[in-house]
């Protein structure tokens, strides 16, 4: 978790980031908090794991009677939760699912059957910081870009980092 606190830090030296100034100021104010969270996740000594963090339909191929995942170019070692903050963020956009749509539960609980009972909580402290750990995915295949591409490439960057701030408390 101590990595992810250096990125956030990273993040925050960034003068490119697609944001309005108030999102700048929102991400600062926010840092310490970040760092707290990180902590209180590590607490739970979760082992980290590869997680995939492309997790969509487009990544899932049926062959015969398996279910195939495919693409982990932008997987990592973290923390085993953060696999599934896009597809949450898929039943969101693609699909127009609010927040309190069963769909959440049902994909939640799924995913948490073989690390055991009671980790709700934790599963919703990882994904909140995991929306941060996905914008940083995003900051460092961005810098491999050549600056042509980075229009583009920051109308979806801007997203993933509106959706991260959207969990920072008012």
């Amino acid at each position: 978790m101590q990595t992810l606190t250096s990125r956030y830090e990273d993040l925050l030296l960034r003068h490119d980031l697609p944001l309005a100034s108030t999102e700048l100021e929102a991400l600062r104010r926010f840092a310490p908090r970040f760092a707290e969270l990180c902590s209180e996740l590590a607490k739970h000594d979760l082992p980290a794991t590869i997680q995939h963090d492309d997790l969509h339909h487009a990544n899932l191929y049926v062959r015969g009677d398996s279910l195939r995942v495919l693409d982990w170019g932008d997987s990592s070692v973290e923390h085993p939760f953060f696999s599934l903050v896009v597809p949450y963020r898929f039943l969101d956009e693609i699909n127009g699912l609010p927040p309190s749509d069963p769909w959440y539960a049902r994909l939640r609980d799924a995913y948490l059957e073989p690390w055991g009972s009671g980790l709700g909580n934790v599963f919703s402290l990882a994904i909140r910081v995991g929306l941060f750990a996905h914008a940083f995915a995003w900051a460092r295949q961005r810098d491999h870009l050549p600056p042509q591409e980075h229009a583009d490439r920051d109308l979806w960057f801007g997203v993933v980092l509106r959706r991260a701030i959207a969990r920072i408390p008012g």
